[in-house]
C-alpha cells in the first residue's frame, strides 16, 4: 500500500507518504516526509513506489516459496506415504526402502535407498540428496528435515501382507523398529488376524530368530 498524507489526513499531523507491507507476516513500513527533505514531491512518490516494488516482490517471492513448500512437502493417503512428494516407502522380502521416484525434462528417475544397508538415516539423506540433483529442489533442508517416523514402516507392512498378500518378511523391519514397539504392534496384529497361519508362523520364526520371551506373544501364536 502506498498513502499520501496531506494535511489534517494523519491523525498525528504527518505530512508525506507511508508505504506499508506485510511480508512473511511482518508489517514492512517507511514513511517519506515533505517536509524535512530537499526532495520533490514527485521525486519522494518515485522513491516511495520503488520501496513498494521492492517489497512486493519480497512478498510474492515468500507466498511462492510457501506454496511450493505445501506442495511438495503434502502428506497423501497412501500407506507408502513419507508425506514428502518423490520419496515412497517400499518393503520387498526381507528389505525396507525410501523409493524415489519422479520426472524432469519427460524423462523419468527412479531408485532405491536401502534402510536395512544404510541405516534410516543415511537412507533418508540419500534419497533427499538423489530427489534434489534430479529435481533441482530448492528446498533440500525443508524436505530432508521432514523426515518420516520409523513407525510408518508398519503401515506399508501391513498393507503388502494382508491387503495385498506379498512376500513380505517381519525381518525386513526387526532392525528398524525398536522391540518393544514391534512386539506391541504384532499383538495388535495377531488379535486382528486370529485364522492367519502364516502370520502367527512368522511371529513364531521372530522369535526364536531374537529370542524374544514374552509369554503374552508366545500364547498368541
Amino acid at each position: 500500500m502506498i498513502r499520501t498524507y496531506r494535511k489534517d489526513e494523519h491523525k498525528a499531523g504527518f505530512i508525506g507518504v507511508r508505504v506499508a507491507v506485510m511480508v512473511n507476516s511482518k508489517l514492512m513500513q517507511k514513511y517519506y516526509s515533505f517536509k524535512s527533505t530537499d526532495q520533490s514531491e514527485d521525486e519522494i512518490l518515485s522513491d516511495a513506489k520503488s520501496l513498494h516494488a521492492k517489497w512486493m516482490m519480497e512478498k510474492n517471492l515468500a507466498s511462492s516459496k510457501r506454496d511450493i513448500a505445501a506442495k511438495e512437502l503434502r502428506r497423501v493417503s497412501s500407506p507408502f506415504s513419507t508425506g514428502v512428494k518423490g520419496i515412497k516407502f517400499r518393503i520387498s522380502h526381507n528389505t525396507c526402502y525410501f523409493y524415489v521416484q519422479g520426472m524432469t525434462n519427460k524423462i523419468r528417475f527412479h531408485k532405491n535407498f536401502s534402510i536395512n544397508k544404510y541405516g534410516y538415516e543415511m537412507a533418508w539423506f540419500k534419497a533427499c540428496e538423489f530427489l534434489q540433483k534430479n529435481k533441482d529442489y530448492s528446498l533440500f533442508d525443508s524436505i530432508y528435515k521432514n523426515i518420516p517416523v520409523k513407525e510408518r514402516l508398519l503401515i506399508a507392512f501391513r498393507y503388502l501382507y494382508f491387503t495385498q498378500k506379498q512376500a513380505v518378511h517381519i525381518e525386513a523391519i526387526v532392525p528398524i523398529i525398536p522391540e518393544d514397539i514391534l512386539v506391541s504392534w504384532l499383538k495388535q496384529l495377531l488379535t486382528q488376524f486370529k485364522s492367519n497361519k502364516p502370520f502367527k508362523a512368522e511371529v513364531l520364526k521372530y522369535m526364536s530368530d531374537h529370542n524374544i520371551k514374552d509369554t503374552e506373544l508366545l500364547s498368541m501364536t
